[in-house]
């Protein structure tokens, strides 16, 4: 038997095999900690809401450490991110670039996007934005294989190449204390397998993000800003769970944030009854040594049975706001 030839880490590294040929049935865009930074891989409407040209760049390695003997062939996810408002700031560009790796499938995502903002109350902008691009997505099939070098299913000894289109839309209402959005970052279907491959039939499926935070002063010296993220995988059938990232943090001198954060899953029902289990618990640091220059930190501790393999998860973001020539740039600009 396959399983009496497995120890304890290849049987993990099968259980990510599965669940990146079965990507589609689960949630497939990468979800980020510090999203409050970066929204526009979940939100083409946030392009240029910097109102200056902005750069970010982030790197997420997830479910780290050797605890349990780990979890080979963990999530890993790279993005870069650069958007502006243009001469005329009703218009604004962007581009997302978006590597993301999970066991044998790699996928690369490049997006450009566009948005028409419209000034709809004092210091209140509201943008309309659409996005559209490529993903590649790559899954070693043929490199799943067990101990004794056999197959672990005969439909898997053929690779899977495709690449698909991508088009998103989404909303952005903002303000320089609070804001709320609604993205959908790609509603376009695809097939995610060979026309051959009889172990799944995986298709891409459109994700919803509703985001929303303010800012509240404590003084002189402090602000409280609360952030939510709400991410629902549009389905209908499979019972995948909808996520909740409930975000607290400090900032202290508009220099350096400190924050925590609650990340849950919500299953749809199961036999009548609504699953809720907690994700993660994250704790974050970000520090603006000029005030143009972001550093920040991110660490997750998991909270579900994968808990018992890894040490958790990191993440890192740098980011870069421009100052215009012509145009001073307002800070402290808070999202």
């Amino acid at each position: 038997m396959i399983k009496k030839l497995l120890n304890g880490k290849m049987m993990l590294a099968l259980v990510l095999v599965s669940c990146s040929v079965f990507v589609a049935r689960a949630q497939q865009d990468p979800q980020y900690t510090q999203f409050m930074y970066n929204k526009l891989p979940a939100n083409p409407g946030y392009t240029g809401a910097r109102e200056v040209m902005s750069i970010r760049a982030s790197y997420r390695a997830q479910w780290l450490g050797d605890k349990g003997g780990g979890i080979p062939g963990a999530p890993q996810t790279a993005v870069f991110s650069i958007h502006s408002p243009l001469k005329n700031e009703h218009f604004a560009l962007g581009f997302n670039f978006v590597n993301d790796r999970l066991g044998v499938t790699h996928t690369n995502s490049f997006d450009g996007s566009f948005a028409y903002r419209v000034d709809v109350g004092k210091k209140i902008k509201l943008s309309i934005g659409i996005s559209t691009g490529l993903l590649w997505y790559k899954s070693n099939l043929a490199g799943s294989i067990t101990t004794d070098g056999t197959a672990i299913d005969p439909s898997l000894n053929e690779n899977i190449s495709r690449v698909l289109a991508n088009v998103g839309a989404g909303i952005y209402l903002y303000h320089p204390n609070f804001y709320f959005g609604f993205g959908v970052p790609n509603f376009i279907k695809g097939d995610l397998t060979n026309k051959n491959q009889s172990f799944t039939d995986a298709k891409r499926t459109a994700h919803f993000n509703i985001m929303a935070g303010g800012v509240i002063a404590a003084g002189k010296v402090l602000k409280i800003r609360p952030q939510i993220m709400y991410r629902y995988v549009g389905s209908v059938s499979d019972k995948i769970p909808h996520t909740l990232d409930i975000n607290l943090s400090l900032l202290i001198y508009d220099r350096v944030n400190i924050g925590a954060q609650y990340r849950t899953s919500i299953d749809n029902k199961n036999e009548g009854v609504k699953l809720k289990m907690g994700d993660s618990f994250d704790a974050m640091l970000e520090v603006w040594p000029t005030k143009q220059l972001l550093i920040g930190y991110s660490y997750d501790y998991t909270l579900t049975k994968l808990g018992n393999y890894n040490r958790g998860s990191h993440e890192v973001i740098i980011g870069y706001d421009f100052a215009l020539k012509k145009k001073k740039i307002i800070t402290p600009r808070y999202f």
